[in-house]
């Protein structure tokens, strides 16, 4: 079910929970359903605190027009993080993400735009839902410019654990933004 993106495939996900103003602390970020945030991924630009029980699945570090890097946990989740050195048209970059996303599955749904508001910062984007097998799938697309770098954040996962995770997906976003 977890599928890569190439930098040009973004997409678009979960629930509508339009402006949550919890705190969000990475280091605090675990509950009893989720592991702790143990594991330190550094490499060139990119650095950022993890679950322990979540691995890296792809990364492009070096040479391309992004920086990215994939994790995944044990069940539906994947999280993709993409950086662009200056200024990038955002939403283009959210744009691409759901073309691919209409390109590989036939029946998806938009929703409105999806905003996530991370400590100070404010993650906009767009996010979907689609039918994978006999999954209602939710995808996140969300842009923020900080630190001269554009920031490009694809969520993927079933919709009941997008929603489960949400605050985890927060606090890996405030840990790399933190680390810019």
């Amino acid at each position: 079910m977890n599928k890569l993106y190439e930098p040009s495939k973004f997409n678009i996900p979960t629930q509508y929970q339009p402006y949550s103003r919890a705190s969000l602390d990475p280091q605090n970020a675990s509950t009893p359903e989720t592991p702790p945030m143990t594991k330190v991924f550094e490499h060139a630009k990119l650095k950022f605190i993890y679950p322990e029980n979540w691995t890296v699945i792809d990364s492009q570090t070096e040479g391309s027009v992004c920086l990215n890097v994939s994790l995944q946990n044990e069940g539906t989740i994947q999280w993709t993080v993409y950086r662009y050195e200056g200024i990038h048209d955002t939403e283009e970059l959210i744009a691409q993400a759901t073309r691919a996303i209409h390109l590989e599955y036939q029946d998806h749904e938009e929703t409105e735009p999806y905003r996530q508001v991370i400590g100070e910062d404010v993650l906009n984007g767009r996010r979907m839902f689609f039918n994978y097998l006999d999954f209602i799938l939710c995808m996140t697309a969300t842009t923020i410019y900080k630190d001269d770098a554009t920031y490009l954040f694809v969520v993927q996962a079933e919709s009941n654990e997008y929603d489960e995770n949400e605050v985890i997906f927060g606090a890996l976003a405030i840990s790399l933004l933190s680390n810019a």
